[in-house]
């Protein structure tokens, strides 16, 4: 494993505006299903590798882009008789929703994820190569210690995101709808998404959806990684912590993402992210 990949996986968290990575693992290696609160645009440029987000494997092509959004749970599903190549955008959502106008957004061609119903977008051969140049320019900035080379970075980083935004704007057949899923467990992780308030306890969830319960937890748990539970705290635990950053108070961030009482959320919450709530925005 090469020096590079081990500061990957050390940075699974972003300090700054953006970060840029370059990757080729040729040694087998374990991908375990995470989350992150950024944003991740992945440019897939070699091997045999899939992709699961949220439920969905999406079964990659070299030159494939793939986005994850912040909060999305996802892991590469890769097969190292070949050498997995990829690049990696880390983007902090509000440096980028900081560029939103009347007239465009840099955060639209990931907000398109939902509108299409995937993740992955399958480019024109001209729209492609010029996102690679400019994501080998970035690189080539990264690496050379020239005059105002940050912020040179910043503006190629700029420059890649209003190529992205158009290219997903004039290429509406780019979006690739051949994902593999359970069409159940979909619906149950939307309505989980949706109603994070309510109680949403197994037998709940296996009356509305018709499933014995059993097999339910077991198809969830094969297609998520994650028990229902599990899955279900998790997203509680980041909404709650979104709605701590945007200035909402601990107890009623708490009732809103479902939690029982304050001390349920508070245990919780600094279980997984290792700090009490009202610490969050110190």
């Amino acid at each position: 494993m090469n020096d590079v990949t081990r500061a990957y996986e050390k940075t699974g968290y972003l300090n700054k505006r953006y970060k840029f990575f370059h990757l080729k693992d040729l040694d087998s290696r374990k991908f375990d299903y995470h989350y992150h609160d950024f944003d991740k645009i992945i440019y897939f440029l070699g091997g045999k590798a899939d992709y699961m987000i949220e439920g969905k494997k999406y079964l990659l092509e070299p030159h494939d882009f793939i986005f994850v959004n912040r909060n999305e749970i996802h892991k590469p599903i890769v097969d190292f008789s070949v050498p997995y190549e990829r690049m990696i955008l880390y983007i902090d959502h509000g440096f980028i929703e900081g560029y939103a106008k009347e007239d465009y957004d840099l955060s639209e061609c990931f907000e398109r994820t939902f509108k299409e119903k995937t993740n992955v977008v399958r480019f024109p051969a001209v729209a492609t190569r010029a996102l690679y140049e400019t994501l080998c320019r970035m690189e080539e900035n990264d690496k050379a210690s020239s005059y105002a080379g940050e912020l040179y970075g910043e503006l190629l980083f700029l420059e890649f995101m209003v190529q992205m935004n158009r290219a997903c704007l004039e290429n509406e057949f780019a979006y690739h709808h051949t994902a593999k899923y359970n069409k159940k467990i979909i619906d149950i992780i939307q309505y989980i998404n949706k109603n994070l308030s309510e109680e949403l306890s197994i037998d709940d969830l296996s009356e509305r959806f018709y499933m014995s319960k059993y097999h339910m937890m077991r198809q969830f748990k094969e297609e998520t990684g994650y028990s229902i539970h599990q899955y279900t705290l998790e997203k509680r635990i980041v909404a709650a912590r979104s709605m701590l950053l945007n200035g909402v108070s601990a107890t009623v961030a708490a009732m809103e993402c479902g939690f029982k009482d304050y001390s349920t959320f508070a245990r919780a919450f600094k279980k997984k992210l290792g700090s009490i709530p009202s610490k969050i925005k110190e």
